[in-house]
C-alpha cells in the first residue's frame, strides 16, 4: 500500500472533509495543540486532504 509523503496532516479540514469526513463512521478526527486537526479515513488509512470532493462510502456516524 502506498503512503502519503510530504503532505501536511495537521490542518483545518475544509470543504467535503469538514462537512462529511469528520462525521463519517469510517473516520476519526484528532485535534492538535495549535488548533490543527487530523481527520483520517479508516478505509484509506491516511489523512483526508481538503481537496476531496466526494466519497461513495460515506456513512454518517450514529449519534452519541
Amino acid at each position: 500500500m502506498l503512503r502519503m509523503q510530504n503532505k501536511p496532516a495537521w490542518q483545518k479540514p475544509t470543504g467535503y472533509a469538514a462537512s462529511h469526513c469528520r462525521t463519517c463512521a469510517a473516520g476519526w478526527t484528532r485535534t492538535g495543540k495549535e488548533g490543527g486537526m487530523l481527520t483520517v479515513c479508516l478505509l484509506d488509512r491516511e489523512p483526508v486532504l481538503g481537496d476531496m470532493t466526494d466519497c461513495d462510502r460515506f456513512e454518517a456516524k450514529e449519534p452519541a
